[in-house]
């Protein structure tokens, strides 16, 4: 069986390698990426039996590999965030491991590859729904937040999402805005965040994640733009570009 390691940390790589040699000797590691530019370029030009994939990699999230290049080998996701199961099922994943990883569940996936390997890919991904409903091995919650807990002055707090009026990128960092217009750094990426917020937040450019509540007015801006006025004090306009119009107005209307 030839297997692929697609993790941009080192130790964590190498870890997996020794575990998988433990479970089984004669598996091959035919090659271990780094990132998603990494991984796409190889998948273009080769192929294997088994694919461990890690979710955040450097350069940004691995789904984008699928939306470049065809990949019909088996996946077993590896990561330390538990809200992509059910994007993971989008794929052709076979286990969804959450780090650090357990050497019994590890064996249990390789097993179920090989009781698989001869079956079909709906198959596959039947047994990638079990898992993610929670009625074969052990289940997911893909739940939305309700909390998020931020750093402040040397203490940990924990805000409630109903309290949060907005998420901001600004020099590559990541902020949250609350009504009381308190300002937290977080440790999440934009794409964590809005994977685990409900439908009361609106991705509304890579910059904005925007409440609903927060919302006081919505202004044409441009021929096809739209700009948002918000609640709280923001250095720079909140943009509706042309392609997000049509699902923000939709969003917006469908919510109140």
């Amino acid at each position: 069986m030839e297997v692929v390691i697609v993790e941009d940390e080192v130790l964590a790589s190498d870890k997996l390698e020794m575990m998988l040699l433990a479970i089984d000797p004669v598996l091959k590691i035919k090659a271990v990426l780094r990132s998603v530019e990494e991984a796409t370029d190889w998948f273009m030009m080769n192929q294997c039996d088994l694919i461990f994939l890690d979710i955040n990699l450097s350069d940004d999230l691995s789904f984008k590999i699928f939306q470049k290049v065809k990949v019909d080998t088996p996946i077993i996701f590896t990561t330390a965030y538990g809200e992509y199961a059910l994007k993971a099922f989008e794929q052709n994943s076979l286990a969804y491991l959450l780090k650090p990883i357990d050497k019994e569940e590890l064996r249990n996936s390789i097993n179920k590859y090989h009781r698989l390997k001869n079956a079909d890919i709906e198959k596959i991904k039947k047994v990638m729904s079990h898992l993610v409903l929670g009625t074969e091995g052990p289940s997911f919650s893909h739940s939305k937040r309700t909390r998020f807990t931020v750093t402040y002055g040397g203490k940990m707090r924990s805000i409630a999402v109903k309290d949060i009026a907005l998420f901001l990128v600004k020099d590559k960092a990541v902020y949250m805005v609350t009504f009381a217009g308190q300002k937290y750094l977080m440790d999440e990426t934009m794409e964590v965040v809005a994977s685990q917020l409900s439908d009361n937040f609106f991705r509304v450019n890579r910059q904005y994640i925007v409440c609903l509540e927060a919302i006081e007015s919505i202004i044409p801006y441009s021929t096809r733009k739209l700009k948002i006025e918000v609640q709280v004090d923001v250095s720079e306009s909140i943009v509706v570009p042309a392609d997000k119009v049509k699902s923000f107005k939709e969003w917006f209307k469908g919510s109140i």
